[in-house]
């Protein structure tokens, strides 16, 4: 199953480096899929929807959109709030299961810092329902990298 992990640049640097990564993520469980209305299958709206939140949710507790995509057999769903938004605790796993990394280009960052500013405070279900984050979500495509690309975004 995919993991989409919000990352601050220092994090994604200790991972790369050797260190194993526990935490949150977002995954297509049951609960995501009923919530937005996704078929099970439908990897490609799943996985889109899957990048956006974690992305915001890296924007709200790490200050940027920094996205690791890994494929894992393990998990726990989280019995959060975010439990609908597909938040997952994801096991201490390696990063050479990180299959890739997506991130803002400098429009985008300059967006989402802006964004950032409007929607600090709120947790992530208000910030996702939040019209200030109307215009990151939906015109600005975080850009693709591969797992290599590591060192390049954890400045």
């Amino acid at each position: 199953m995919l993991v989409f992990v919000p990352l601050a640049p220092a994090d994604l640097a200790a991972w790369a480096s050797g260190d194993d990564r526990a935490g949150r993520g977002f995954a297509a469980t049951p609960g995501f899929l009923a919530t937005f209305g996704i078929a099970r299958g439908d990897d490609e709206d799943a996985d889109l929807t899957l990048l956006e939140i974690a992305a915001l949710d890296g924007l709200l507790h790490h200050g940027v959109r920094l996205v690791a995509v890994c494929d894992t057999t393990t998990l726990t769903v989280d019995d959060s709030a975010d439990a609908d938004l597909g938040a997952v605790t994801l096991p201490p796993t390696g990063y050479g299961r990180v299959t890739s990394l997506f991130t803002d280009d400098a429009d985008g960052a300059a967006l989402a810092a802006s964004v950032r500013d409007q929607v600090a405070g709120l947790n992530l279900a208000d910030a996702w329902d939040a019209d200030a984050t109307r215009p990151l979500l939906a015109d600005v495509d975080l850009l693709w990298h591969g797992s290599t690309e590591w060192e390049r975004l954890s400045h």
